[in-house]
């Protein structure tokens, strides 16, 4: 964990613990489930569509 000092944007310790605790919004895993658990989606696929979709921000921003 980084110390206040090394806190050099508003969302820094919210994303050093995403990978532990997850997103904050539970729209994110409601929607994982319902496209997996009950559309069949394989879970890897989700995950591309996430990483395509964050890429594509990434590109425009």
């Amino acid at each position: 964990m980084k110390s206040d000092k090394d806190v050099g944007h508003p969302d820094q310790r919210a994303v050093d613990d995403w990978f532990l605790y997850g997103p904050k919004n539970a729209d994110i895993e409601n929607l994982v489930r319902e496209l997996t658990l009950n559309r069949g989606l394989p879970l890897a696929q989700v995950e591309d569509e996430i990483v395509a979709a964050l890429r594509k921000l990434l590109a425009t921003t």
